[in-house]
């Protein structure tokens, strides 16, 4: 290099750092020269917003190509996909766009077909090309909502800025503050007096209501037998004419009593039989006279009573709740079911038994060791398969237990062990839930947080994110709705009949 001048020496140094470039270049923006490798294949989606050339082509998670082309076609775009060609696709595979997390890139998810269909070959049409629900559909929603909210609160504002508006609210309040300090001062001479008449009012009306519950079929046959009544009532009283007409007349049994001696005599006889028996009874002979003079028997007709009461007592405490949801996952494109059944022996403790058809589907994995005999050496090689099935249904089997507005849960959720907690806000109205289950050694645990409003007895409305920690691009927003009913008929199964 001494022979070199600086003039020499600064080219050659420039020129090992174009090569570089080019190099690195080359290598990070995956240029190619010549034809690419690999077969295309293509499918017409209502969009493709967001998506990119070049965007992944993913299956299970791998990657196999990438977006050869974006193209119109009709008013629709036409995409074209470029295939590893060590990657056989069948004939009836579905491609969708989708999205990485909830701000990431777009790409394409292919999902392989029936094995034995006929595979694709270069330049076919994929059978299904589909593009699911996206963030920014939900956000145009949410911003549609949000004007209307805005629109509500300038007429309100316009109708409360008028003077005369403003004189007749302060009216309203002053009004107002006259009738509470009126009732407190009603409120404060009456409180015990007031507390009384609530609880005789709830428990009047919680009677009522079981009443009216239990015996809803019995009251209405009771009314339509008093319009029967009242239909036969003219009929009835003319024939107690008749009869008392016959009675004046001697006819009859009451008719002799009435108007011949000897029947009067033959009553009296009877009186005298009746004057007999009581007094046997009177004695303790006989059944009923045990039962009214004997202390033994009647304390064993108490103790059957009460064992029968006690039995009732357990029965009416147990409540049976049957619990159904519905989660739509905006990652999977697909519903999420799961009914459950909770036992509540307390007010404050149950028992919760479940299953769930989740679209992810049940993941097992298995890891064999195989000894390799070679050239005369052995060595261990060591496979981990991880199966998933789809249509095997997960359960839950957890306990409970409630703190205030706290409910700590532990057991078994979708088949794998796990905890939860359950906060109640606005007299259970609403409910925040955090789930965490499924802890190995090699994966994040499955994390979950859920929002259940109930907007009516038996009907609520959840929302949340499922699996965020997810290494599998599972986590995904959800929406959906549930029912909820707890059976009076259940509970006695759930008793034991009181033993002699």
């Amino acid at each position: 290099m001494a022979g070199f001048s600086t003039e020499a020496k600064v080219g050659a140094f420039v020129m090992v750092g174009l090569l570089l470039l080019t190099y690195m270049t080359l290598r990070l923006g995956k240029l190619h020269f010549g034809e690419p490798e690999g077969y295309r294949v293509w499918g017409v989606f209502d969009t493709a917003t967001g998506l990119k050339k070049n965007a992944p082509v993913e299956m299970a998670g791998i990657q196999i190509g990438v977006v050869d082309r974006i193209e119109l076609d009709q008013g629709q775009a036409r995409i074209t996909l470029r295939i590893d060609p060590r990657v056989q696709l069948p004939a009836d595979s579905a491609a969708y766009i989708r999205t990485r997390g909830v701000l990431g890139d777009k790409y394409v998810a292919v999902e392989a077909g029936s094995p034995g269909a006929p595979l694709l070959k270069d330049g076919e049409q994929l059978a299904k090309a589909r593009v699911p629900t996206d963030l920014d559909q939900v956000m145009g929603r949410i911003g549609t909502i949000a004007d209307d909210i805005k629109d509500i609160t300038a007429s309100l504002k316009v109708s409360i800025a008028s003077p005369e508006s403003q004189q007749n609210i302060a009216e309203s309040l002053n009004n107002i503050k006259e009738l509470t300090a009126t009732l407190k001062v009603v409120v404060a001479d009456n409180q015990e007096r007031l507390n009384r008449v609530v609880v005789n009012l709830d428990r009047f009306a919680g009677d009522m209501s079981q009443i009216s519950g239990d015996n809803k079929q019995a009251l209405t046959e009771t009314i339509r037998n008093f319009q029967v009544v009242s239909a036969q009532l003219s009929r009835t009283i003319g024939g107690l004419t008749s009869v008392v007409e016959k009675i004046d007349k001697g006819q009859g049994s009451i008719g002799a009593l009435v108007n011949e001696r000897q029947t009067v005599d033959e009553l009296n006889a009877t009186l005298g039989s009746l004057k007999e028996i009581t007094k046997k009874i009177d004695q303790g002979k006989g059944s009923l006279g045990k039962l009214v003079n004997e202390d033994t028997t009647v304390t064993r007709l108490d103790d059957a009573l009460t064992s029968i009461n006690d039995y009732l007592g357990r029965a009416d405490a147990w409540r049976v709740y049957v619990d159904y949801r519905g989660e739509y996952l905006f990652g999977e494109s697909s519903l999420r079911s799961t009914l459950n059944v909770k036992l509540q022996p307390k007010a404050d403790k149950f028992y919760l038994i479940g299953l769930v058809d989740d679209p992810v589907g049940r993941r097992t994995e298995k890891e064999t060791t195989t000894t390799v005999y070679q050239n005369g050496q052995s060595y261990q090689r060591k496979e981990k398969v991880t199966t998933i099935d789809k249509d095997d249904l997960k359960w839950n089997a957890q306990i409970g237990k409630r703190f205030y507005d706290v409910t700590a849960r532990a057991g078994i959720f979708s088949s794998r062990g796990g905890v939860g907690l359950d906060y109640h806000m606005f007299r259970d109205a609403m409910k925040l839930t955090m789930e965490a289950y499924d802890f190995r050694q090699d994966e994040n645990p499955h994390l979950k947080f859920a929002v259940d409003y109930s907007f009516w007895k038996y009907f609520y409305l959840t929302g949340g994110v499922d699996d965020i920690l997810s290494q599998d691009d599972h986590s995904s927003f959800f929406l959906g709705a549930g029912v909820t009913f707890y059976d009076d008929d259940l509970k006695f199964l759930l008793t034991s009949a009181p033993k002699p």
